[in-house]
């Protein structure tokens, strides 16, 4: 059953600055797209002339998946962009709101961190309609003090602070990176991996090609495919896993 375009909806009242920044910037990109549209019973970021949707999340990728999934089965093409920080600045404002501090955060993400965030979307990673935009960025993350220790919007902290996040800013966009095909996901093992490993060759291939990646992101990174089918669990050595592609 065909889907319809509805009147144009105003869904930005709780849009982050950095939400709204990525938006613009792909629909500078799209001419002709519209921002904001009801399409079936979604409201969609933008909609390309072609009859696609894209999607900016800056949270969870987990919270598209229906989205996701009702585009899939209307025969949609579904972008979903994904800013992935590369690097943070964090700036501190006093209860005035005057700036109190600016630095640079310690914590920097890579291509690998992504893969916590497809283990809830493995059934759509090689659909034809669902394409995932990896745009890496550099962010100012604000902050504002408090007058006394506090939980965070989110309700996620163990221990009160004294300060809250108010916003994330786009400093700066860098590389995007577009997983599409089975092609474009294998991309991303090292290039001297033979078809079959264990979790510790693969690894060990890594460090060979200089690409930095933590043990848990590869672990998440060969659940991930195992799961979408791009590789399978080939038997054991020893008392590790084969996987082959």
């Amino acid at each position: 059953m065909p889907i319809g375009i509805k009147t144009p909806m105003i869904n930005t009242l709780n849009e982050s600055q950095l939400h709204k920044t990525l938006k613009t910037f792909y629909l500078t990109q799209n001419t002709e797209a519209l921002a904001e549209q009801q399409i079936g019973k979604y409201i969609v970021d933008i909609y390309t002339k072609e009859g696609g949707v894209i999607e900016i999340q800056t949270a969870s990728l987990s919270h598209l998946k229906s989205k996701i999934q009702y585009f899939i089965e209307h025969k949609k093409n579904i972008t979903v962009v994904y800013p992935l920080v590369r690097q943070k600045y964090i700036e501190t404002y006093s209860v005035n709101k005057e700036l109190k501090s600016r630095r640079k955060s310690p914590s920097k993400k890579s291509i690998y961190s992504i893969f916590r965030e497809l283990t809830s979307l493995t059934d759509f990673l090689e659909n034809e309609y669902f394409y995932l935009h990896i745009v890496e960025v550099a962010i100012t993350e604000e902050r504002i003090c408090t007058v006394s220790p506090v939980q965070s919007a989110n309700k996620r902290r163990r221990f009160y602070k004294n300060w809250l996040k108010t916003g994330k800013r786009l400093e700066e966009i860098g590389k995007t990176t577009i997983l599409h095909s089975k092609k474009d996901y294998l991309s991303l093992l090292p290039q001297n991996l033979s078809n079959e490993f264990t979790l510790k060759e693969v690894y060990n291939s890594f460090i060979s090609e200089n690409i930095k990646i933590k043990e848990q992101e590869l672990r998440l990174m060969l659940w991930v495919y195992t799961h979408a089918g791009f590789i399978s669990e080939a038997g054991k050595k020893s008392r590790s896993k084969i996987y082959k592609i």
